[in-house]
């Protein structure tokens, strides 16, 4: 059984649609001590932080466009739907008035927002092991919003209690170092408060593995070499035991073995639930154009290709095999869930992170060991250490392999990000970028608000 993230009726008083993030307007004290009186009301806030994630401005839609649209994968071909603001994120001419961006914006500081208020009350919880789950719960999603807010933007308002309206307009914006240093608390915090696995009934909430995943990508995305690399070879030896590959790509993605072995977090949906459900997203379709590059990079026993070619669901509806599902006859929509975090994530992590602290030129390094482990699980023809001979072409192979294993999962544009290879990347698909497309542009709303180019500028490029 799969942990709601049903919004109840009557969390409306804190759930209900929110302008953008600084006119957030916070529940009073005295609606605060109300509201949250009991554990059952803190699993209900905590139920509406999980589902800030499944929706439209985060990875039910905008986040498809802003983290996988972006990159070299697959490019938008209507440049007329709904007014152009996806095809501007693909085609690097979004503007700060781009409503992708703003909501997204939007959304993720409402996410915050649930969470600060859900660690500020969490003391009404009375059991102390419960206690503990929920705040290290809150602590990730608080610090899962921050990591996706200091990719997409940089530096960023940095608000990690409840504030008033008032008080949330002197925020400017935090140094991404500052906000990378409240991720990393957030998220060490957490991996020491949360279990390892749930039962059936809570699948899906935030793990100890899932926040020490994180917490090394975090390390990755800032080069932090050895710490990830530390980190990531403890996670292998600590949870190996309840956590490791699927015996195929195809078994990874199946709809009826959802939460496996391999996944650490996702999204997760329902179809048969209503309101848990979604439809499939166009650029998850054959209404849209995957790199002939990525598809030709696939050897020729290599599995994975067949998970990114079009699979009919319907008249309507060619997907790409990774996500198929069919309709749920009473509410109309699939139901797959979308891995934010899996073992193969941390495989390949760890085989990055230790080519960086030292190239190693053996067949029997760690590195080339996990980066075989992946392509031997697909089929795939198995490197030689004589195939890549000194750090930098381990390092490339190393973006590679992300690239064929995580098509549609959402990591690539970040992964071309914190590698530097954006620009290289995106001239072989016709655009031609500079660092300034590295970042969106703060949404013009929160500019004009804040009026105050010192403390809350705009980000390059986009005056």
């Amino acid at each position: 059984m799969k942990i709601k993230y049903y919004i109840v009726a009557f969390a409306s008083l804190l759930l209900t649609s929110c302008s953008d993030f600084l006119d957030l307007t916070p529940i009073s004290e005295a609606s605060s001590a109300n509201y949250y009186k009991n554990t059952s009301d803190i699993n209900s806030a905590l139920s509406a932080c999980y589902g800030s994630l499944q929706g439209t401005y985060q990875y039910g839609e905008y986040f498809i466009s802003l983290m996988e649209l972006r990159s070299d994968n697959v490019e938008d071909i209507n440049p007329g739907g709904a007014a152009g603001m996806f095809y501007f994120i693909d085609n690097f001419t979004a503007t700060s008035g781009n409503n992708v961006v703003r909501y997204a914006w939007k959304e993720l500081y409402n996410q915050i927002y649930r969470c600060n208020n859900v660690l500020a009350s969490i003391d009404v919880v009375t059991d102390a092991a419960l206690k503990k789950q929920y705040e290290g719960e809150a602590m990730f999603l608080r610090a899962l919003a921050y990591f996706n807010i200091v990719r997409l933007w940089g530096a960023a308002p940095l608000i990690l209690k409840p504030v008033t309206a008032a008080e949330a307009k002197s925020y400017g914006r935090s140094a991404v170092a500052d906000v990378y240093k409240a991720i990393e608390e957030d998220l060490e915090v957490a991996s020491g408060m949360l279990t390892s696995a749930y039962d059936d009934d809570n699948l899906g909430r935030a793990t100890s593995v899932a926040a020490k995943a994180l917490l090394a990508k975090a390390y990755l995305t800032q080069q932090k070499w050895s710490a990830a690399a530390t980190l990531l070879d403890n996670i292998v030896k600590d949870y190996s035991s309840k956590y490791g590959l699927q015996n195929t790509v195809a078994d990874v993605f199946d709809v009826n073995q959802e939460m496996n072995k391999e996944i650490l977090f996702a999204v997760r949906y329902s179809k048969s639930v209503l309101g848990e459900g979604h439809g499939y997203n166009d650029y998850f379709k054959d209404k849209s154009v995957i790199d002939s590059k990525l598809l030709a990079s696939y050897g020729n026993t290599d599995d994975r290709k067949a998970m990114i070619e079009y699979k009919k669901v319907d008249a309507n509806n060619n997907v790409i095999a990774k996500y198929y599902d069919t309709f749920d006859a009473t509410t109309a929509k699939v139901g797959f869930d979308l891995p934010l975090l899996r073992w193969a994530d941390v495989l390949l992590m760890c085989a990055e992170a230790h080519n960086e602290v030292a190239y190693e030129n053996s067949e029997s390094s760690k590195a080339l060991s996990y980066l075989n482990l992946i392509r031997k699980r697909a089929n795939a023809v198995e490197y030689k250490v004589t195939d890549l001979k000194d750090q930098s072409a381990f390092r490339k192979a190393v973006l590679e392999e992300r690239r064929l294993e995580f098509p549609f999962e959402l990591h690539r544009w970040f992964d071309l990000i914190r590698t530097d290879t954006a620009i290289e990347a995106m001239s072989k698909v016709g655009f031609t970028i500079t660092k300034n497309d590295y970042l969106y542009p703060i949404p013009k709303t929160e500019v004009d608000l804040i009026d105050n180019p010192e403390t809350f500028p705009q980000n390059p490029g986009y005056n």
